[in-house]
């Protein structure tokens, strides 16, 4: 099985990826319904029952929704979660899968990958990202390719382990004066700006701009919001990102799209 990356969704509807690698397919959140998610994998020619694990983020819907049907076609699933979010997602599930519980900010392996939980600031019981360290593989360099979406504010850590993702998914989440202009709540409104609600447009690029040296060369923009963003709005932004590094390609990923955005 040679190295893919595919995206079957990100916005704050749902989000959901999938990486292949050294003969192992794992999953990246599960935040589609079982329809949903079933049309994304046979675009790509792929099963659930195919999958060997799927990483969970956080317990919020938009992230795990689709964990039910997953199990209901591959009972043997493998799901890493910490305590916490395993804690708060069990209850919804008839059946308990095989939990691969691990500890927030801990490094652990699975099937030759080093697999990096990065504690992240949002409004969940204890939210993370991941980072997984890809061994060489064929002519392919050993690589890290870094989950990093639901981000509140840019903390130290989160720096730190965006510096060093060659393969980056970040979260652009909404474009200030389309969320004032909304007809959100004002709470609403407070939480997606507050320290652990949701990266702007503009917060995004200036953690990017904020980075001395980084070695990222795929930068994906997502979690996108369908009501206060637009991907030419974000595309537009990110120009100063793309003249301060040269070597980056950016790709802003579409929250109405369905079909899986790739990496081959």
């Amino acid at each position: 099985m040679a190295f893919a990356f595919h995206i079957l969704g990100t916005s704050s509807s749902g989000n959901c990826s999938l990486l292949e690698a050294g003969g192992t397919r794992v999953m990246l959140d599960a935040g589609f319904q079982g329809p949903r998610l079933e049309a994304s994998l046979q675009k790509l020619g792929i099963e659930a029952r195919a999958l060997d694990a799927v990483f969970i983020t956080h317990e919020h819907a938009d992230h795990c929704v689709g964990l039910p049907a997953l199990l209901r076609q591959n009972p043997t699933l493998k799901v890493f979660a910490n305590r916490e979010t395993a804690r708060r997602i069990k209850d919804s599930l008839k059946s308990q899968p095989d939990w691969q519980l691990f500890e927030t900010g801990t490094t652990f392996e699975f099937r030759g990958m080093q697999v990096t939980s990065i504690p992240i600031p949002h409004d969940a019981a204890d939210p993370v990202g991941f980072a997984f360290d890809l061994p060489a593989e064929d002519a392919r360099p050993a690589k890290r390719l870094t989950w990093l979406t639901d981000l509140g504010h840019p903390t130290a850590v989160v720096k730190h382990h965006v510096s060093l993702a060659d393969i980056l998914v970040l979260e652009a989440n909404y474009d200030d004066e389309m969320l004032d202009l909304s007809k959100r709540p004002a709470s609403l409104k407070q939480r997606i700006r507050g320290n652990f609600g949701h990266l702007s447009n503009v917060q995004t690029k200036d953690l990017l701009l904020s980075l001395r040296e980084w070695q990222t060369t795929e930068l994906y923009l997502g979690h996108l919001s369908k009501e206060c963003n637009r991907t030419i709005i974000v595309d537009a932004l990110m120009n100063e990102v793309r003249e301060r590094k040269t070597d980056l390609r950016i790709t802003v990923v579409d929250p109405l799209e369905d079909n899986p955005v790739s990496l081959w």
